[in-house]
């Protein structure tokens, strides 16, 4: 008996114990770099000659996204985004610019559990003149998935499927604004 046990432990338990410990070490979730939200494309339209700033909120202040999401790296990725994209002239730090782009995260919406993830969020995107005056503001909903495919452990998955969710509505609102008359 005390072979057959030796031989179950090394064969069954062991491995199992390695498998239970490098997926108990995996479940920090890693922060999303703003290069990680920035849509590879956004649909072309009018180059708009003015600068923007660029402030986002509601990111940080979220129970679930704040754990790999900020409001900093989200206003970061859609500064690259409308630099990649030339929607403006340039984005000014500090809000200055001749317009202010204002984005806040609404409700998002994460799956508890399961195998493919998909992440959705609502972000209310607002364009303002230097004198306050609106020029277009919108709600925007948008989603993004993950598998286990491309993720074994669910926490990476959460954070694929959110980034994803966040590029597409940086995509979506860019788009929009390019196809504003300003």
């Amino acid at each position: 008996m005390n072979i057959q046990l030796s031989t179950w432990l090394q064969r069954v338990a062991a491995p199992a114990l390695v498998i239970a410990a490098a997926a108990l070490s995996g479940c920090a979730i890693a922060p999303s770099t703003p290069a990680s939200l920035v849509p590879a494309t956004v649909e072309a339209g009018t180059r708009h000659s003015q600068t923007v700033s660029v402030a986002v909120s509601g990111v940080s202040s979220h129970a679930t996204a704040q754990r790999h999401l900020s409001d900093d790296s989200v206003a970061e990725a859609i500064a690259t985004a409308i630099d990649k994209n030339k929607t403006f002239s340039q984005v000014i730090k500090g809000g200055a610019g001749n317009l202010r782009l204002t984005v806040a995260l609404l409700t998002a919406d994460y799956p508890a559990m399961g195998l493919n993830f998909t992440v959705k969020n609502e972000m209310i995107w607002e364009l303002k003149r230097a004198d306050g005056s609106t020029v277009w503001k919108e709600s925007i909903r948008s989603e993004g998935s993950a598998t286990t495919s491309e993720a074994f452990a669910g926490v990476e998955r959460i954070r694929l499927a959110a980034e994803r969710a966040v590029s597409n509505n940086i995509a979506q609102g860019l788009g929009k604004i390019a196809k504003l008359k300003l």
